[in-house]
């Protein structure tokens, strides 16, 4: 390899070792606040603090567009009430309309909320439905487990960045990039990743669960972290196919 490329990496690698260094300090000094806060926060009683909130919603339908509107919005309400249901027809017969001024439980699914009841009522011109979700509690002690895997994620994913610094430190000496130790060091890295895609997909889950308060639980997992693996893991393969020609060439010289 002639001088001038052998400099181009040796400089990339300097670089890449100083803002890997830099990162890696950010991220110990986050791991560290982050378990401060998981030991204050699993000290304080179970019950310490408790939030609750209810959300409300007010959907208004132009009289002139109620039937076409309200016909949409049926599909994603269902309603019990004591009402005859041929009380609830509409004018026309098509379609069941819940009794005016008057709760009623319901289960609306609506702009990624749900509400559990509802009111209905018209008000000049415009049909009113009054929607309210069931409290949706949030206590200290629930979050427990969510700063744990946050704590987790960061402290794995500082281990990653220390692993690309240890990748960045090899490219800033060698004398070419078809080297054992540096697909020891990039494997390393690839691997390191994994962890930080498990505690991130458990972290990212629990902490969506927390801010729904147990409500929606959806799995969150780190596609971006596997797909860094993945090709990570393929650079691997064509670094030792690489170090394999590096190897027959020198043997020929």
């Amino acid at each position: 390899m002639d001088s001038k490329t052998l400099s181009k990496f040796h400089k990339f690698g300097n670089v890449g070792k100083v803002i890997m260094t830099v990162l890696t300090v950010i991220a110990i000094i986050a791991t560290i606040m982050c378990a401060v806060a998981t030991g204050f926060v699993s000290s304080l009683p179970k019950d310490a603090l408790t939030v609750r909130v209810t959300n409300n919603a007010e959907f208004r339908i132009n009289e002139s567009n109620f039937q076409s509107l309200w016909g949409i919005l049926v599909d994603s309400l269902s309603y019990s009430v004591d009402s005859d249901p041929e009380e609830m027809l509409s004018e026309d017969g098509s379609i069941f309309t819940p009794p005016e001024n008057q709760d009623f439980n319901a289960h609306i699914s609506f702009f990624n909320q749900t509400y559990s009841s509802a009111k209905f009522y018209s008000d000049g011109n415009t049909r009113v439905m009054e929607a309210k979700s069931e409290p949706a509690d949030y206590r200290s002690s629930d979050l427990v487990s969510v700063l744990i895997f946050l704590t987790l994620y960061l402290a794995s994913g500082a281990v990653a960045l220390f692993m690309l610094r240890r990748l960045f430190a090899v490219l800033a000496q060698c004398d070419s990039p078809f080297r054992e130790d540096l697909i020891r060091k990039m494997k390393a890295f690839a691997f390191s990743l994994l962890p930080v895609a498990v505690f991130g997909t458990i972290g990212d889950t629990l902490s969506s669960a927390f801010l729904s308060a147990g409500k929606n639980i959806d799995i969150r997992i780190q596609g971006g972290i596997i797909i860094a693996f993945a090709v990570t893991m393929c650079l691997v393969t064509v670094f030792k196919y690489g170090v394999q020609l590096q190897k027959e060439s020198d043997e020929t010289l």
